[in-house]
């Protein structure tokens, strides 16, 4: 075997095995904890949605050993799945960009008191997870957050909230003329 190409390996090797070891031992904040989700649920167990943003509340139903979920209201209206599809797994596990602080000082300066959204996740067997968020970040790739009963305040990615936020201002419901008599237009 050549002997450059096996010192020309070995250093690669060490470069890479370093700079591995320098960002996994190494934390800026060490004192806060590593947290990629605010929750974890599965996203066939989740049983009801209500998003509030906008001065605007609606919530959503799957209906009973069905996977059909349905717009509250009277009448009931189902989805359009089209625009639906994917929302109960955007809220089976929120993902955290960042944990800014254990403990949330002056919720007010971050949009959190009150909330500039309230989102609330029921899941089978009457557990529910209930999170707000408030202000984008200076930067405006994120958005302050936090779980009620969680004193963590953390960021999720802006994008992910407008989508959430979306569930309040523009809920999925069919065009309208369509067959199910949905007040809204697409």
């Amino acid at each position: 075997m050549n002997v450059r190409l096996t010192a020309l390996l070995l250093v690669v090797l060490l470069i890479f095995g370093g700079t591995f070891l320098v960002v996994r031992f190494t934390k800026s904040e060490p004192n806060l904890p590593d947290r990629p989700w605010m929750y974890k649920v599965s996203d066939d167990d989740i049983i009801r949605i209500s998003v509030a943003f906008g001065g605007k509340t609606v919530s959503y139903n799957k209906k009973p050993g069905s996977e059909k979920w349905f717009i509250e209201g009277t009448p009931e209206v189902q989805v359009v799945q089209e625009k639906w599809s994917g929302t109960p797994l955007l809220l089976s596990g929120p993902q955290v960009s960042r944990v800014l602080a254990t403990t949330i000082d002056k919720p007010a300066a971050y949009g959190l008191d009150p909330p500039a959204t309230k989102v609330v996740v029921q899941v089978r067997g009457g557990l529910s997870y209930e999170f707000h968020m408030g202000n984008p970040t200076p930067d405006g790739q994120n958005q302050y957050a936090r779980l009620v009963g969680d004193p963590a305040l953390f960021t999720v990615p802006e994008i992910w909230a407008r989508v959430i936020n979306k569930l309040a201002t523009d809920p999925p419901y069919p065009p309208v003329g369509d067959a199910t008599g949905a007040p809204g237009g697409g």
